[in-house]
């Protein structure tokens, strides 16, 4: 997430690999919540970001809060954390992805921003309203959470809540690791030296290693 690489660029330098060895640098456990509305329609999707610790850590370093280095945040680190988290570039998606019947639905900006830090973790949790909200029982939603780059490896946590209507299930399909690291390996074999360590560029490929989770719901 580009919020994060804004935080971490000088820290994060020094652990770039070697292509032979790339891989995510960011690694967040993820949950998701479906919110119904009394129609019966989906109009959100509830996310929550647990952070690893050493991006955790880095992120805190990096932004020179818990001062005193007690491992507890104060309410001014929490609240420039909230701020951080909340300023979104125009061009970023928020790892979150929606289809309906097949289609793209658009999602809004977060919404109800939190941050905690627990256990030497970073939590923030958001809610991404649907522009148009949609019923399920029309054609089946799809959602998926990934970095296109993959830069940031979303490793989703549990099976997600529904939440408003009953009648709905989800299921899983796994992503096929190994395909998606043979896809990564070429992608990335295209790209110079010069692309990786100094523009930063990385294969467009993080769809491929996400979980697709699927919402289908009776009338």
């Amino acid at each position: 997430m580009r919020c994060l690489r804004l935080a971490l660029l000088s820290l994060l330098s020094a652990l770039v690999l070697a292509r032979a060895e790339a891989h995510p640098h960011v690694f967040i456990d993820t949950g998701l919540t479906f919110r119904f509305d009394g129609e019966g329609r989906m109009g959100a999707v509830s996310v929550t970001w647990v952070f690893d610790e050493l991006s955790s850590m880095l992120i805190v370093e990096d932004m020179e809060l818990d001062a005193d280095g007690n491992g507890v945040l104060t309410d001014d680190d929490i609240a420039r954390l909230t701020a951080m988290f909340s300023d979104w570039p125009e061009d970023f998606a928020g790892d979150l992805y929606v289809t309906h019947d097949g289609k793209p639905a658009a999602l809004s900006g977060p919404m109800e921003i939190e941050v905690r830090h627990r256990d030497g973790r970073l939590v923030v949790s958001h809610i991404r309203p649907l522009l148009d909200r949609i019923g399920p029982e029309d054609g089946r939603i799809v959602v998926q959470v990934y970095d296109p780059t993959y830069y940031t490896f979303y490793e989703l946590v549990g099976t997600p809540e529904i939440r408003g209507r009953d009648g709905c299930r989800v299921e899983i399909e796994k992503a096929d690791i190994a395909a998606a690291q043979r896809k990564y390996g070429d992608e990335l074999a295209k790209l110079s030296n010069d692309e990786i360590m100094d523009q930063g560029k990385y294969p467009d490929v993080g769809g491929d290693f996400a979980d697709e989770v699927r919402l289908e719901c009776v009338r």
